[in-house]
């Protein structure tokens, strides 16, 4: 079933190049060559790209491997908008920054944000165009567009922010109101809104508005125990 539905549906990220893996191996293992010897070494091989690769005592117990080259990435667009709702459902995150602040009760942020491995940064990039997410860089003389992407080679990730107010509640808000989030995400998207509509009224900055946010802030995303 599994394979089936990702022949007939298939991945747009770099997860497509395990999924090709995981298939051979599938098939070997359908053929029953993994309880031979060759068969089983043909797995160890195809393993050793598979999402973090072999452990250290498969690699003890398998010296003499030879790794199957990791079947190559490219990516292709973004489908259709439910295909960004789905995967905002498991990989992304909606999030309320809250700093102090000398002159104001406190500083409060919308973040959309989504962190991937390294691999996947041309899937951020495809994300951030299908918003129009772009933001001029105040370092070069001449303005050029960059997006807001940064990259973290010790952890080898990348991470896509979406920071500003206005993209938020003319862009993000409003996609995610027209193609819903099915799963529990549903409701940081909730509590997210709620927050923008206080900013947007001015009401975060007020005591009563700010400890408001705070409030709801502190039942979302990891802190939420009502689903």
């Amino acid at each position: 079933v599994i394979v089936d539905h990702f022949d007939k549906y298939s991945l747009i990220s770099a997860k497509v190049s395990d999924f090709l893996l995981f298939k051979q191996c599938y098939y070997l293992i359908k053929q029953k060559q993994h309880l031979t010897q060759e068969g089983l070494k043909k797995i160890v091989a195809l393993k050793c790209n598979l999402n973090k690769g072999l452990t250290d005592s498969i690699m003890e117990a398998f010296p003499n491997i030879k790794p199957v080259a990791r079947p190559h990435y490219n990516f292709t667009g973004i489908p259709d908008p439910f295909w960004i709702s789905g995967f905002v459902s498991g990989d992304s995150s909606f999030c309320v920054s809250i700093e102090k602040s000398i002159n104001q009760i406190g500083r409060v942020r919308l973040i959309f944000g989504t962190c991937l491995h390294i691999r996947d940064k041309a899937l951020l990039i495809g994300i951030a165009n299908y918003f129009n997410i772009l933001e001029e860089s105040k370092q070069s003389a001449v303005k050029s567009k960059i997006i807001n992407i940064y990259d973290s080679t010790k952890r080898e990730t990348s991470l896509l922010q979406i920071r500003n107010y206005s993209d938020i509640v003319n862009k993000i808000i409003p996609f995610f109101n027209e193609y819903p989030i099915l799963g529990v995400k549903r409701l940081d998207f909730s509590d997210f809104k709620k927050v923008a509509e206080l900013i947007k009224n001015k009401e975060h900055l007020t005591e009563s508005g700010f400890s408001q946010i705070i409030k709801i802030v502190e039942k979302m995303n990891l802190g939420r125990n009502n689903f």
